[in-house]
């Protein structure tokens, strides 16, 4: 049996913005994600200065596509499984026709 399985990076990355209100930090955290990224968390905090600051996480949106085979399911899922890089995530398993 043959398995095809899609992988994502699971590698973060973080960006800052500062900015007078929540509202402007976004948009400013918003025009730093490059392209082919995905923005994952936006997180605002308020030191004793006033102004805000956001803390972004962003990943990699690309996807790759690996292929495994096994006598059975299980077997073609485990080694597609082992095929998958320690620093991606497996974001799906279909049965190849």
């Amino acid at each position: 049996m043959k398995v095809r399985g899609l992988i994502q990076t699971s590698l973060t990355s973080e960006l800052t913005a500062e900015a007078d209100d929540a509202e402007s930090a976004r948009a400013l955290i918003e025009a730093q994600v490059p392209g082919g990224f995905d923005l994952l968390q936006v997180h605002n905090a308020m030191p004793r200065g006033g102004r805000v600051i956001a803390t972004a996480v962003i990943r990699e949106s690309a996807v790759q596509e690996l292929e495994a085979e096994g006598a059975d399911y299980d077997a073609a899922r485990d080694a597609l499984r082992a095929k998958v890089p320690a620093d991606h995530r497996l974001l799906s398993i279909v049965v190849a026709a």
